[in-house]
């Protein structure tokens, strides 16, 4: 478990499945910018059978409330570009009411600090859609750097977006 300030990070227990089946299968509760790719119940069982969503490529956390453990949402890594010495992040806080009070920016530097100290990478980064202020606002307060835009990288809700990139360096996160 990684210990936060007000939240914690810690991986999925067999118990969390039912409720992470619910939230990754609510559509609604995803915003306009996180992935529409459902993921079934059988997936999500056999991939924690396999390695509990942590590996060396890739890894999964919920962020909680470090007062009663509730899931206020999860982030995640996993390798954006085979060679890049890097991962990229994605997060997101589940419940509407949970966003905009500063959860996703201790997670998301708690989580950097910790893949810094864990993996031979030297940036961590994040691929964003220019529409998504909240996220933008996270990058922004955690010290990412907003490196360029990618022009229509990704189809969304069946339209070509562009991405912005932003990135933190291991140099950057080690000097504070």
């Amino acid at each position: 478990m990684l210990k936060g300030r007000r939240i914690n990070l810690r991986t999925v227990k067999r118990k969390d499945l039912d409720q992470y089946l619910e939230f990754s299968s609510d559509i609604e509760t995803r915003g306009n910018f996180f992935p529409l790719a459902l993921k079934t119940e059988t997936s999500i069982r056999s991939r924690f059978e396999k390695d509990g969503f942590w590996s060396e490529e890739s890894g999964l956390m919920f962020i909680v409330d470090n007062l009663d453990d509730r899931i206020l949402g999860m982030i995640t890594f996993f390798k954006p570009v085979h060679y890049y010495d890097a991962v990229e992040l994605g997060y997101i806080v589940y419940d509407s009411r949970d966003r905009g009070k500063g959860f996703m920016p201790e997670a998301v530097l708690l989580f950097s600090a910790y893949l810094f100290a864990w993996k031979p990478i030297y940036r961590i980064q994040l691929q964003i859609q220019p529409g998504n202020l909240a996220s933008r606002r996270v990058a922004e307060k955690c010290g990412f750097k907003h490196e360029g835009t990618a022009r229509q990288a990704i189809i969304a809700n069946g339209t070509p977006v562009d991405i912005d990139v932003y990135s933190l360096l291991r140099s950057e996160i080690l000097s504070e």
